[in-house]
């Protein structure tokens, strides 16, 4: 079997891209149901499935891009969501103070492993059109973010204004801001970079967890970021197939769902 369809062995259980994407909003209710109402007693395993999300949508990124016939379209939605989730989510925490935080932005990370996708294959058609000024502007698009996470780096630690700090990651998408920090943007491009191989892209998925377990000395239960290796499990039933044409889905509801979540919790907490 080819390595760009499902794994061998799971011939009755695969899933197409939207079905992917199903299983991923689904289980990102669950996350952000124990992240708004923990306090309620909703139980941790909710947080703990929902571990699973972010490769998944990630991965699905990486798909995306692929196949998507506008590149730019495709980086100025997700960049849209970015802005957009970042003015709403100040102005409702402004006017609605909560215990909760609206930290939630996947968008800002998910433009970012985009953006290095693009200017990636840019860098290598250059080389194969013998092009210097394509190369020059690849070149200087993988620059950008690092520029930005190291003018926030040098910025706190001048310990300079932080709200200047905020902006800046409110109007951009920086690698050590993003959610899931610069991690997650690099498991984006891995998925994307050996997408030629499926068995290779789970094992960028399994080497990220065992480092993060690493890192974390072992402690399986407090940092439990590692049980994201699970998502290896709809990666692996993702046959290549579109699905249902609902590709905006992931746009509403992602923000929608938060925002319902956080005033509930809100006027509830009241």
């Amino acid at each position: 079997m080819s390595t760009l369809t499902a794994l061998p062995g799971f011939k009755y259980l695969q899933v197409n891209s939207f079905q992917l994407k199903l299983i991923g909003i689904v289980l990102m209710v669950f996350d952000h149901i124990h992240q708004f109402f923990w306090m309620d007693g909703i139980p941790m395993w909710f947080t703990w499935i929902g571990r699973i999300v972010a490769p998944i949508f990630l991965f699905a990124s990486a798909e995306g891009f692929h196949y998507t016939r506008s590149r730019g379209k495709y980086l100025l939605h997700l960049y849209v969501g970015f802005l957009f989730m970042n003015g709403i989510s100040f102005v409702v925490q402004q006017q609605f103070p909560s215990d909760n935080v609206l930290m939630n932005n996947i968008f800002g990370t998910l433009f970012l492993a985009v953006w290095y996708m693009w200017m990636m294959k840019m860098l290598k058609s250059s080389v194969t059109e013998r092009s210097w000024r394509k190369g020059m502007v690849a070149a200087l698009g993988l620059l950008i973010p690092i520029g930005l996470s190291v003018v926030v780096l040098v910025a706190l630690s001048a310990d300079t204004p932080q709200v200047g700090i905020m902006y800046l990651s409110m109007l951009f998408p920086v690698p050590i801001t993003v959610e899931g920090g610069y991690w997650f943007v690099l498991l984006g491009i891995a998925f994307y970079l050996l997408r030629r191989s499926r068995a290779l892209q789970i094992a960028a998925l399994a080497g990220l967890s065992a480092f993060l377990v690493y890192n974390s000395g072992f402690n399986w239960i407090g940092e439990f970021q590692w049980m994201m290796v699970f998502a290896a499990i709809p990666i692996a039933l993702y046959n290549r197939q579109k699905g249902r044409n609902m590709k905006y889905l992931f746009y509403v509801f992602y923000p929608a769902h938060i925002y319902l979540l956080y005033f509930l919790a809100y006027f509830l907490h009241k």
